[in-house]
């Protein structure tokens, strides 16, 4: 398969493409508003993506409940993500100021292409998005906000929110490494959540790789908290 389609297995439906990191990688998500995945179903699925030519697949993130038919189908975890929860308690402390010369602005679709330069050099390989990545973060809530970040016309950084009932998702935030500890990301994630609060969001939540110690501080002094609960991704070798 060279492009993300759906597998519908029985009542199960999976979607599947190629990982933006290895083409050789199948990346595999299941919609939350479906039926939840059995062991079986998900056998059944990494058969069909061995067969189209994939060497492993990896999830998306998945809470261990979650995750309990996947380790039963014989996946292992990759990686481990924090979870950080805002409930917008203090953010009308913390102003809507940004650093001198930087404007930040509603995203267009024609500025996709420039988040997500800013994006590859903000993330290692693995973690970077592509497109079909950029588009699945803004298309994954009802209400969404995708900003941009500019010094003279240049991006430096970028962020999405979304939103569902009164529930935020801080779904990707970047920063180009030359402005990183400036006040860009801070000013992205304050943008943010003040959009939240307008819209009668009660909390908001992050997640970021347990390893990404700056993302970590950043979230802290603005204001998140880590929950009890991490977030896995898993994987399976296809010999």
């Amino acid at each position: 398969m060279s492009t993300r389609q759906t597998l519908t297995l029985g009542n199960e439906r999976f979607h599947v493409g190629p990982w933006h990191a290895d083409p050789g990688i199948a990346y595999l998500t299941v919609k939350s508003n479906v039926i939840e995945p059995t062991a079986q179903g998900l056998n059944a699925c990494v058969q069909q993506i061995r067969q189209d030519g994939y060497s492993s697949v990896i999830t998306a993130a998945l809470h261990p409940l979650e995750a309990r038919p996947y380790f039963a189908a014989g996946f292992l975890e990759y990686d481990r993500l924090r979870v950080l929860s805002h409930d917008l308690g203090r953010i009308g402390m913390m102003g809507n100021s940004k650093p001198a010369g930087v404007q930040i602005r509603k995203a267009r679709r024609s500025d996709r292409a420039l988040a997500l330069q800013v994006d590859k050099l903000a993330f290692p390989r693995f973690w970077r998005l592509d497109a079909a990545g950029l588009d699945e973060a803004i298309s994954a809530t009802p209400r969404t906000r995708f900003r941009l970040a500019e010094v003279h016309g240049q991006a430096i950084g970028y962020s999405v929110i979304g939103r569902s009932r009164n529930q935020g998702f801080l779904q990707r935030l970047a920063t180009h490494p030359d402005y990183a500890g400036t006040g860009v990301g801070s000013a992205l994630v304050v943008d943010a959540l003040l959009w939240a609060r307008r819209r009668k969001v009660t909390r908001v939540l992050v997640n970021t790789q347990t390893d990404n110690q700056r993302a970590l501080r950043l979230y802290k002094q603005l204001g998140f908290q880590l929950t009890p609960t991490d977030l896995v991704v898993l994987t399976k070798d296809l010999p």
